[in-house]
């Protein structure tokens, strides 16, 4: 490491550090918690777009340790607009808004965003699970028939063992229409706990799996304590992805299982006469993102 990138990198920590409140609930930080940062997921992204702009502040001649005022904020934003996409530009914002307390200009992008869809059919899943070592089967088959992120599986409990966050709107009919299974919980984004639904056949499986002792381990710098000896986060995805490529000759990634599980579940509320808005918010409190404008992006269908 450069002595200068050195400095850049311990000026981004002097930075960040007041914003920072890692562990903490977000029930107990109550309105405080649109000015912090929770999750370590988070603060990876805005660290790494912070570094970004002290880079860029750094090149064009500007001391590291010179003030930062709004209109330098703005320029960047703009300047670096060109080459990004929308979703880009946007969390560069939100991430310099929230560590240098301004409110910043919103910039359109001028890269366009393509959206296509990622899913996964149930076929095309099997094939790749029946390539891959058992416990990552397992995990990909879990991600794909409960809809979950790599990383949740780490975080899988019994419904027991971990309480559901209490201060949210949760609906009474998730999981409709689904078949025999279990109710499971997990850790998503955010801290937040949810319920997931694990089909009986898959319930049986993860329970020969479980650990006498549960295990620490480090994923993507995150700590997490592990229940189940199964496939998960980053190793997961870097399995699912090569054994997309070998079998069908392109990888959408793990998070098109995701995409595949709300895909399958639009089609069953339809079909029992749901109405459109109220699948969308079935499906996003089921995933856990709790948008149904995120909801609409998982059920683009692909190409």
């Amino acid at each position: 490491m450069t002595k200068r990138s050195f400095t850049i990198e311990a000026k981004a920590h002097a930075l960040i550090s007041p914003v920072l409140a890692l562990g903490q609930s977000k029930a107990a930080l109550g309105t405080l918690v649109r000015h912090v940062i929770v999750s370590v997921g988070t603060l990876r992204s805005f660290q790494q777009c912070l570094l970004e702009f002290l880079r860029w502040r750094v090149d064009k001649g500007t001391g590291i340790d010179a003030p930062v005022i709004r209109a330098e904020l703005d320029e960047y934003l703009l300047q670096e607009s060109a080459r990004w996409r929308q979703k880009t530009v946007d969390q560069h914002r939100q991430a310099l808004s929230l560590i240098f307390c301004v409110m910043l200009t919103h910039f359109e992008a001028e890269v366009p965003t393509i959206t296509a869809g990622r899913a996964y059919s149930q076929q095309e899943m099997e094939l790749i699970a029946s390539r891959q070592a058992p416990q990552n089967a397992l995990g990909t088959r879990l991600a794909f028939r409960a809809g979950l992120r790599a990383a949740e599986l780490y975080e899988l409990r019994e419904a027991d063992e971990l309480q559901r966050e209490a201060n949210r709107p949760w609906r009474s009919d998730l999981f409709a229409g689904l078949s025999d299974g279990v109710v499971y919980r997990t850790v998503g984004k955010g801290g937040l706990a949810r319920s997931v639904w694990i089909p009986q056949e898959l319930h049986r499986e993860l329970q020969t799996r479980r650990l006498k002792t549960p295990v620490m381990i480090i994923d993507r710098k995150v700590r997490r304590v592990v229940h189940f000896k199964i496939g998960g986060g980053q190793s997961l995805s870097q399995s699912f992805s090569s054994t997309s490529g070998l079998v069908l000759g392109f990888s959408n990634g793990i998070h098109g299982c995701r995409h595949g599980y709300a895909q399958s579940r639009l089609e069953t509320l339809l079909e029992m006469g749901f109405m459109p808005i109220d699948c969308l918010e079935i499906i996003s409190q089921e995933m856990g993102h709790l948008r149904c404008d995120i909801s609409l992006v998982y059920t683009t269908k692909r190409k």
